[in-house]
């Protein structure tokens, strides 16, 4: 089974709420390999994180600017697009806090947080859009074993 599922935002709303709840529905039956509960909850976190930097940094507060994401479940992996017509940015490129060597009101923890929440990331700019992928492998196939 694959599920895809795209949100559009704009507008006065809790953009958040929108996309947690939304993420939650979907992945609620994936078969994560290790913890499959706190697995979840990493992903979204990872995904709520890189939201708020959108609505923070790249739009300043602005909720009238369109926010994109893209959720596509399928029985091996959660792949999740976030689009965002903010200033150009890589946020894999961006430098992110040491773990023991920041206060938290420093910031750049959400960069941080995706990259070790996620199996795979990666950027683009794609027609005046940044575009962050961000994908979490599911249950192994069979016929690999773990090392």
């Amino acid at each position: 089974m694959v599920a895809q599922v795209l949100l559009k935002l704009s507008g006065p709303m809790d953009h958040l709420r929108l996309v947690w709840q939304t993420g939650e529905a979907l992945i609620d039956g994936v078969a994560f390999d290790e913890d499959p509960e706190g697995c979840r909850y990493n992903v979204l976190l990872a995904l709520q994180e890189m939201v708020t930097n959108v609505l923070r940094h790249a739009y300043e507060l602005d909720e009238r600017r369109p926010v994109e994401v893209i959720f596509t479940v399928g029985e091996d992996a959660v792949e999740i697009v976030l689009r965002d017509q903010g200033p150009a940015f890589d946020p894999l490129a961006a430098d992110g806090p040491e773990p023991d060597g920041l206060p938290a009101e420093a910031g750049g923890y959400g960069i941080y947080i995706a990259r070790m929440v996620m199996d795979q990331l990666s950027y683009a700019r794609v027609g005046g859009w940044n575009e962050l992928r961000m994908k979490k492998l599911a249950a192994r196939p069979a016929n690999v074993q773990a090392r």
